[in-house]
Formats: structure tokens, sequence, C-alpha cells
């Protein structure tokens, strides 16, 4: 969710276009045509503002246009700005904007900008929309700008007869690599107890061969510090490295050991798999049950879940009880946890839909985040039907609907057969299972499988679809959704009301999963089973 779309120029000024359009109201597909008598005017405007643009954005983080650029994009693109503004009290929301317009026209340190815009977007009480300022700790001088690359001319088979040679190499040293990067680690030339990490070959085409990908400082207590820098060359990363048997995890970076070789080895894959805070997970503390835990749905974690249930396919289909633990899940995609639905499923399972806020930075967003590179790969044909479907939906612009111009208010999931294993579901939540892990427990909890046991959850997701967006600021970014879920139509709101547990465990229990595993067992027995 953090792809930047378009330019900021462009941006800045369909901006001004859209204030001579008055964008505070809802408007329909006429209100984007040219109108013959407000042409000149608008172009003038335009105009005038292609020059205060390139003013602003010419100075250091000018925080008053930092806040102009927020406020649009809450104004045109925030999928929640009509419901939120109806409840607003006008007159001191207005009070709100002016005090910060005024404030941020004499701040120019980015920490104040950040604190002073985050007051106007805390006032939406909208977990999915903030402002985010760049962690300053790993960060290039100038992040908007790659940083300058060394470079070595050494060969692989060159690395290789060096450390053939080394009498006692430092275990830094050698030739590691992952799924993108073979990288070659051996002593600077000019520094004492630094390394470089030396690109030898590399699946990224930002990088090539001879390049210094990383250096590794070694500390006076034997300990190792790795800085590298990312793909995009814009941020140096500074952790510290763990050492197991073949790899070389500094976190951010995980690398496996190719030269010399080692005969106590896991694959990189495996130790990632087991390792990182951020995966699922799945175990079998008892013959009976297994424990999922999710703490996100990030979607590049699908294909650790798909892996999972393939490599454990055959104790699943035989274990009584589940329990799916999402407490501090913090949201990302929800068809990540829609992998297990083929085991919750008892009956067809309702999921409301999200209507996207239709505009033309939205529609760019989405456009190229998700179709352009198939679209593109089609026919002259086929693309030619797409594009007249978009021009349909470019007529809505102002309103919300589908990108694809199909608007049904629901979506119905179904599967052939009911999975006699599990028998009964445990689904834990808690005050911060958030977003995306609040809807898995509204689609899961449809199943006669399932309970939702704990506390409620931290009620973010009447607004999805999450974007992020620059400003004239490199250290500032603003988040936003850009749908909204039809059941607020019907008078429901998550967010107000939160994802309530059919059973709350009280604050006294310490250990949830124990507690829910005997839930389980009682009641099953109490169903005769």
């Amino acid at each position: 969710d953090t792809t930047n779309i378009g330019d900021d120029r462009t941006r800045y000024l369909i901006y001004v276009y859209l204030i001579a359009e008055n964008p505070t109201q809802k408007r329909d597909s006429s209100s984007y045509q040219h109108q013959t008598l407000q042409s000149m005017q608008r172009l003038l405007i335009l105009t005038f503002s292609y020059f205060f643009y390139t003013a602003s954005y010419a100075q250091s983080c000018d925080c008053d246009s930092t806040f102009q650029i927020v406020k649009y994009h809450v104004e045109t693109n925030y999928a929640g700005w009509f419901d939120k503004t109806k409840t607003f009290d006008k007159v001191k929301f207005k009070e709100l904007i002016d005090q910060v317009a005024s404030n941020t026209k004499s701040i120019t340190l980015d920490s104040l900008c950040y604190k002073e815009i985050k007051r106007y977007l805390d006032y939406f009480q909208d977990g999915h929309l903030h402002l985010n300022i760049r962690n300053q700790k790993n960060e290039s001088p100038n992040p908007d700008q790659p940083i300058a690359i060394s470079k070595i001319q050494i060969t692989e088979d060159e690395i290789l007869t060096y450390l053939r040679s080394a009498k006692t190499p430092d275990k830094v040293e050698g030739i590691w690599e992952n799924d993108t990067y073979k990288i070659g680690i051996i002593p600077s030339e000019t520094t004492a107890n630094l390394y470089n990490g030396i690109i030898i070959k590399s699946e990224n085409k930002n990088w090539s061969p001879g390049e210094i990908k990383l250096t590794i400082n070694k500390e006076k207590n034997n300990s190792y510090t790795l800085s590298f820098i990312t793909g995009d060359k814009t941020e140096l990363i500074k952790n510290k490295i763990l050492f197991f048997k073949n790899i070389l995890d500094a976190t951010d970076l995980q690398l496996s050991r190719v030269y010399p070789e080692v005969k106590d080895k896991i694959p990189l894959d495996e130790y990632t798999l087991q390792n990182d805070p951020t995966n699922p997970k799945i175990s079998f503390p008892k013959n009976d049950l297994a424990i999922w835990s999710f703490p996100n749905f990030y979607p590049q974690n699908a294909d650790i879940v798909e892996l999972l249930l393939e490599k454990h396919k055959a104790k699943l289909e035989t274990t009584r009880y589940w329990i799916i633990d999402l407490r501090s899940n913090d949201g990302g995609n929800v068809r990540v946890g829609n992998f297990l639905l083929p085991f919750i499923y008892t009956k067809p399972i309702i999921w409301q839909s999200e209507f996207s806020r239709l505009t033309p930075d939205n529609f760019e967003y989405w456009y190229n985040t998700y179709v352009r590179e198939y679209i593109e790969s089609l026919p002259k044909e086929k693309q030619d039907q797409y594009d007249s479907i978009f021009a349909i939906t470019k007529t809505h612009f102002g309103q919300f609907g589908h990108w694809d111009n199909e608007n049904n208010p629901a979506d119905t999931i179904t599967y052939e057969k009911i999975t006699n294993y599990p028998e009964k579901i445990v689904l834990l939540i808690d005050n911060n299972t958030f977003s995306s892990g609040e809807l898995f427990a509204i689609l899961a909890r449809q199943s006669s499988k399932v309970i939702v046991m704990g506390e409620k959850s931290a009620g973010s997701i009447d607004y999805g679809n999450i974007v992020t967006h620059k400003t004239n600021c490199p250290n500032l970014t603003i988040t936003f959704p850009t749908s909204r879920n039809t059941w607020l139509d019907n008078g429901i709101s998550i967010d107000r009301d939160k994802v309530h547990p059919d059973i709350y465990i009280p604050k006294k229990i310490k250990n949830w999963i124990d507690f829910a595993y005997l839930q389980l067992r009682g009641q099953l027995k109490s169903n005769g089973k």
C-alpha cells in the first residue's frame, strides 16, 4: 500500500484545477467537463499556480505547501470525506483548518510540520488516514536522490581465489546469496575491520556486478553491524547481524552462504519462514490442536500460507480443533487469511462490497498498480474493450463505484463441500486486531464452526484499499483509504462499534490459548461429541 503514483507537479496542478471546480462538493460527471465560460479563469489560475508550485518545491520542505497537498487528497480522494464531514461541527472544523493553515506557514522543521498536520488528520478519527514521517535513522541525505554507489572491478573467480588463499578468513567473508543477489564479501583494502559486499549477480536491474551493495563493520566485542543500500538505491539501512548455521541475518536482509560451504545448513526460505516475526506460522502443540498465528495479512505472505497448507495438509485434515490467533493483526489483504476459508466454511459467506471513490488520482493508482501490465499484454482488440469500459468509469468520477462498473452490493463465497475437520475453531481477537484482521473475523464467524473469543477489535475497517502519496516534503507522505464499505448505508459502522467476540476472555486470564482450547473441548463435549 505504499506505492506512489503519478508526478507531484501534475497532481498539484490538478489540485488547483479542482479548487476552481469546488472540490468540497460531490460532483457528477458533467462537473469534469470543460465549460467555455470558465475556461479562461481556470487557465489563469493554473498558469499562476504553476509558478507558485515551482517556487514552493524549490524550497526544502515548505510546510504550508505540504498541508495544502494533504488537504487536497483528503477532500478529493479520501473515501471517508463525505461521511465524516457530515458529522463534524462545521465551526470547530473550520477553526482547526484555519489554525493549522496559519501555523504551517512558519514551520520549517519536518517533525513539527508532521505534528501540526497530524492534528488535522486526527480530527477524522480514521486509523487508515494518517501522515507518515520517514525514519531519520535509516535514510540517505537526500531521500529523493539515489545514493552514490562505489564500485570495485573484481570477478567472482577473483573473489574465490582470494577466499581460497586466505589463511584465517573472518566468518563474514565468503560468497552469499538470496533470491535477488549473489554477493561476495571481502575485506576493505583501506579500512580495518570493514568488509565490502560486492554484487556478483543481481536480479534487480538497479544493481550490476562490481557495485558495493553492503558493508559490514566488525565491532570490538566481535559483534557485526551490516549497512546495506536498498534496492532502489535511495536508503541506507543499518542492522546488527545474527549468524545461524549458513545464514547471515541482518533483519531486513538475509543471505545464505554459498562458499565456503557449510555442512550443517538450512534453506534460506525455511529459515525465514521460521524466524521472521511478520510471517504467519502454524504449530501443533497437542494431537488434536492446530494453532495458526497471523500477526498480519501482508500480501507477500500469501505464498507462505499456501506453503504451510500444503506442507501440513495431511495433519490439518485430521486435526479436530483449530485456534486462529489474530491478536495484534495489523491488517494487509484479507485474501491472505481467506486461504483458510475452505476449512472454515459451513454455509455461504456474505462479503459486503467496497465502493471506491472514483477520482482521477484514485483511478490512476488502481490502473497502474493492478491492471496496466496485464492490459498492455493483450491484443489491441482486447485493449480497446477495456478502454471502452474505463471510458464509462471516468464519466462517474466524483461518485462511488467499482472501476469495472460492476456495482454488486455484496459477493457470496461458496465451496463444494464442508470439511470434516476441523470440527470447531476459535478465532482470537483483541483491541489491536485491525483492518483486514477485523474483516476476516467478520467473514469467518459466519461459519457455525467458529467461535470468536477475546476482546473488542480496534475498529478500523469502514474505509479500505489504502494508498500512499508523496508530498512536496521528501520525509512526509500521506496515507488514506480510497473505498467505502456498503454496510455503512445500513447504519452499521465497525469503526464505531468494533467487532465483538462471542465469548469475552476475562482480564485475569493470561494464557488465551489454553483458555480457548479448554472452551473448545468443553463446547464439543456439551454437544455430545
